[in-house]
């Protein structure tokens, strides 16, 4: 694989984590591609995850950026209380792994930790993803992204900021 498209692929993860943090919410939403899904499965049991977005239960599921748009519509208008005010939050991603698929599709699978403060409380998600990514415009792009939890009990809230 040409490493500077690895570095590429890499530094988009990282950038998205960095965008959140900024709440930068126009540069986030522009990494994804307007098919892009966005999947963050439950746990069936303690060691299986829930394998169908349309059949059965999901933590958080938008099967295009439309939804990722009408959640941060719903940040940035205080329609959403129970996100309200929101935290500061600090994202890092590790263990980066890329590999090229079919249709010029990247595979990017990497751990990922957020920590986030709010109401003078700390809490951390943890767990590992896997974004795939096109190019689109020249650049890569995010065209799904999922997202597996590993501590998934939730002291309030778990939002897009959030992981």
């Amino acid at each position: 694989m040409d490493p500077d498209l690895r570095l590429a692929a890499i530094e988009l993860v990282d950038r998205e984590g960095v965008l959140l943090d900024q709440k930068d919410w126009d540069g986030w939403l522009e990494l994804y591609l307007e098919d892009a899904s966005y999947w963050i499965p439950a746990w069936d049991d303690e060691h299986t995850l829930t394998g169908d977005p349309d059949r059965e239960i999901s933590l958080i599921y938008y099967d295009t950026r439309a939804g990722l748009e009408d959640r941060i519509f719903r940040l940035r208008t205080g329609h959403s209380l129970a996100s309200t005010p929101l935290p500061r939050t600090v994202h890092m991603s590790s263990s980066h792994r890329v590999r090229e698929e079919a249709g010029d599709v990247l595979w990017v699978g990497s751990n990922w930790s957020t920590h986030s403060y709010r109401h003078g409380e700390s809490h951390t998600f943890f767990g590992h993803q896997e974004h795939r990514l096109r190019r689109a415009g020249g650049q890569l792009r995010i065209a799904s992204r999922k997202i597996v939890v590993a501590n998934d009990r939730i002291p309030n809230v778990l939002d897009i900021y959030s992981v």
